[in-house]
């Protein structure tokens, strides 16, 4: 057991963390790809092209009580992210009642990961995918862990199985990737010694499942099953020449985002978890099996494998060695970051500082850009890059409209088609140069120059556009 003055002293340092969270929240600018999904929360619907419906809700809900805001946005996010950490809380206990402990252990170990301390608070659909399996896990710690509860045949194991199979829905409802959950879960069931699958309880969690994805199935059924051909379809790429580099950049982006110490534990607790708890290697197996595939072909974005961390979380709490080193550097990292989001105290390049290229100036450009507009007596914004349009949509540029032509805004539902004649074309050129005599603007941080975009005065708009 923890010292009462050692316990207090950490849960000073968690709600400090915690604090620091919401300042970052608030202080940040969205990035171009929260906006895109606020775009999405303006049009609630089903499903969408990218992902399904569950960040549109949350956002949604956050900027009903804050406004169109980046804290606004963020604070669904912020909100599921607590309540996932209660989540791996009780389930740590539930599942490592010998280690007295282990809860305490998860809630440390988790916000020592800069995957918690920076990755999860920007409004992607990874924020809810947490939250639901961090649900799922909960649930099935007391499912399938049945002391004084009568055995699997109880009414109140049949419950928790429920709440494992809602939990699961959800996060499918969330990021398609659950669907790896799903598939470990099954085997699970079907092949475990305990025999599950002869107790209604899974029964019971699957018809729980299915009732949660009805709004994402539905969807996808009447758009041609679009959003499951657009996810599915990133397996069938092949460039095994490349597999080395691709699953060097795999490991690295894990090592970064869980901080290597903490992911040495973690591995080290999934590996020790066979022999007691074996429903975390099968939880985990189909999702590593997938993104080695996929290794073959193209990278694995380092987000993608998030999929996987509250079962790491779990097993280095409860089979992982001393984690008192891993939680010192973890956080000391997490603080860094945190410093350079707020103060950008290191003057990094533009390319080599992904927080001001991704978040930095959007305001003054757009502003920018709606004068030149005005001076070529274009009523619109015009843009290719879906990213660029979302940013420059959530800046709600006055006097003129944003428009987009991309496959995706064809899955929303509401959107316009209007009439203009004369249109300025904004086209992301990096970093630079622009030919001489080509229109162009610069986003900054600051007065530091951080990306660069040509400008074109077009007055024929053939193709399709949607605003």
């Amino acid at each position: 057991m923890v010292p009462s003055h050692k316990r207090l002293l950490l849960w000073g340092g968690l709600a400090l963390l915690c604090l620091l969270r919401l300042v970052v929240a608030a202080q940040v600018p969205l990035v171009p790809d929260e906006a895109y999904y606020w775009l999405w929360s303006r049009h609630i619907q089903g499903g969408y092209l990218d992902h399904p419906f569950m960040v549109a809700f949350l956002i949604r809900l956050g900027t009903f009580l804050w406004g169109d805001t980046a804290f606004g946005v963020r604070f669904g996010g912020l909100v599921g992210f607590g309540l996932a950490t209660l989540f791996l809380f009780l389930a740590a206990k539930q599942f490592f009642p010998q280690r007295g402990n282990a809860g305490l252990r998860a809630i440390l170990l988790l916000n020592a990961t800069l995957m918690a301390g920076i990755g999860l608070i920007p409004a992607t659909p990874d924020v809810p995918l947490f939250v639901f399996l961090s649900l799922t896990m909960w649930a099935l710690s007391h499912a399938i862990r049945d002391r004084g509860l009568g055995g699997p045949w109880s009414r109140e194991v049949w419950g928790w199985w429920g709440l494992a199979g809602t939990g699961l829905g959800l996060a499918l409802d969330s990021k398609y990737t659950a669907i790896l959950w799903a598939v470990g879960l099954a085997g699970f069931v079907l092949f475990s010694q305990r025999k599950f699958w002869k107790a209604p309880g899974p029964w019971i969690g699957g018809g729980c499942a299915f009732l949660a994805l009805i709004p994402t199935l539905v969807w996808n059924g009447r758009h041609g099953w679009a959003g499951f051909l657009k996810q599915g379809g990133r397996a069938t790429q092949w460039h095994p020449g490349r597999a080395g580099q691709f699953l060097g950049e795999l490991l690295a982006g894990q090592l970064a985002m869980l901080t290597p110490w903490v992911a040495v534990l973690c591995c080290v607790g999934l590996w020790r978890s066979r022999r007691e708890n074996g429903v975390f290697l099968w939880l985990s197996v189909p999702a590593m099996l997938v993104f080695l595939w996929h290794v073959t072909g193209d990278r694995v974005q380092a987000n993608w494998v998030w999929v996987l961390y509250p079962l790491l979380i779990l097993t280095g709490a409860g089979y992982g060695g001393r984690l008192k080193g891993a939680v010192l550097t973890g956080g000391a990292c997490t603080l860094l970051v945190y410093a350079q989001c707020l103060t950008g105290i290191v003057p990094l390049p533009a390319h080599l500082n992904p927080i001001a290229r991704l978040s930095a100036g959007w305001s003054d450009l757009a502003h920018e850009l709606v004068l030149k507009a005005h001076e070529a007596g274009a009523s619109a914004l015009v843009t290719d890059d879906y990213a660029l349009a979302s940013a420059l949509a959530f800046q709600k540029p006055e006097g003129v409209m944003i428009l987009g032509r991309d496959e995706r805004w064809s899955y929303i539902q509401g959107l316009q088609h209007p009439a203009v004649k004369t249109v300025l074309y904004v086209e992301d050129a990096h970093y630079g140069p622009v030919p001489a005599g080509v229109m162009s603007s610069w986003r900054h941080d600051g007065a530091h120059p951080v990306r660069t975009y040509r400008l074109e005065v077009r007055h024929d708009l053939s193709g399709w556009w949607i605003w």
